[in-house]
């Protein structure tokens, strides 16, 4: 068992397993709630398994309030090759590492943690990489990819959270997008990014959610970047339970929050949607609204991957528009993190490192969906 195992246990709310880990080295993904909805474990874990690594991937569910301990309990931990990070942590998770690459630092997001031989925690994102590749690599059984060509295209970005970050950086490096909008909740947030991306682009602008509609009219491509959609329970820093599932990323968002003890019972699912009737009706009919206004060639694209398909998935989807979910950007950004970072040395001493890896590592994840 890993020697600090019991100091990564006592930062986190979800139970781990000892004996999942016994002797062999350990990786995980970092967020509120993964162990409740994350592929990673799988994903990485079937590599793991295809490639001799003997190590296993575990979710890591953790308050922002422990976010140092975690940190220094990693560094502690001699068995520990790497982390991934997920909502809501890309940001915050920055001040408790030890250095990060150029492209983390310049985002100011992070997605990949490795641990160094020397306890150092280095952080890496391979967020915006993945993006493209998802876009432009066909998934399997498509004939197509995405996109297919990025050349004048006119970028709508829902969110300015750390995986908007990414991607808006990701998209205006191309230096050949026409334009990007970033819409968010919060404009300040919004506001920020859009002045780090005209550093690269002139053509980026913040609005915010009630803009959405207008931006839409000539937008080629959506992404949405926010947690709206999202299945399941979600925490907020107060302690308070609300859901986000039923709600699209199209129109603005009002969902009521309740004590987390109220969770737990059976009828909680029935009891929110009954609460928040009002509001979700109101942001579906909005967002049907939007989409059934929103050119047809325009395509729908949303990080969220559970549930398979969103609400914002659907009204694209019925309004004749071409929709993605995330799970090819958790393959890619995944297999990134893989080969280039947090299983580098592993892959080096067995002699795998070759050009060919991502691929393979890729469809190793692909296979294990």
């Amino acid at each position: 068992m890993a020697t600090n195992f019991s100091a990564i246990q006592a930062c986190l709310t979800n139970r781990l397993d000892p004996a999942a880990v016994g002797m062999r080295q350990l990786a995980g993904v970092i967020g509120d709630s993964p162990s409740r909805y994350s592929k990673s474990p799988a994903l990485w874990n079937a590599a793991f398994h295809r490639l001799d690594i003997q190590a296993v991937y575990l979710a890591f569910d953790i308050a922002p309030g422990r976010l140092k301990d975690l940190a220094s309990a990693l560094r502690d931990s001699p068995e520990l090759l790497g982390c991934n990070v997920t909502v809501p942590h890309k940001q915050k998770i920055i001040e408790h590492l030890d250095e990060l690459d150029p492209r983390a630092a310049r985002i100011q997001a992070v997605n990949t943690i490795v641990r160094g031989s020397d306890g150092r925690l280095l952080g890496y994102n391979t967020d915006g990489v993945g993006f493209l590749e998802s876009l432009r690599a066909p998934e399997p059984g498509q004939a197509k990819p995405f996109v297919e060509s990025f050349r004048a295209l006119r970028v709508m970005i829902l969110g300015a959270g750390g995986s908007a970050r990414a991607i808006a950086f990701a998209l205006a490096d191309l230096g050949e997008v026409g334009g990007i909008a970033l819409c968010n909740r919060t404009m300040e947030t919004g506001a920020a990014l859009a002045r780090d991306i005209a550093a690269i682009m002139p053509h980026v602008r913040a609005d915010g959610e009630n803009d959405i509609a207008a931006n839409a009219a000539t937008t080629n491509l959506i992404v949405n970047c926010t947690v709206k959609g999202q299945g399941g329970v979600r925490e907020d820093a107060a302690g308070n339970v609300t859901m986000l599932e039923p709600y699209s990323a199209l129109a603005a968002a009002q969902p009521k929050s309740f004590p987390a003890a109220r969770a737990r019972q059976a009828n909680f699912v029935s009891h929110f949607e009954a609460a928040c009737r009002e509001d979700i009706d109101a942001n579906n009919d909005a967002s049907m609204a939007t989409a059934i206004s929103i050119p047809k060639e325009c395509r729908f694209y949303d990080l969220v991957y559970h549930p398979e398909e969103t609400v914002f998935l659907r009204h694209g989807r019925l309004t004749g528009h071409r929709t993605m979910n995330g799970k090819a950007m958790i393959v890619w950004q995944a297999a990134l993190a893989f080969c280039q970072h947090i299983c580098e040395r592993e892959l080096e001493a067995k002699k795998l490192n070759g050009p060919g890896i991502l691929n393979r590592v890729a469809e190793i994840m692909f296979g294990a969906w």
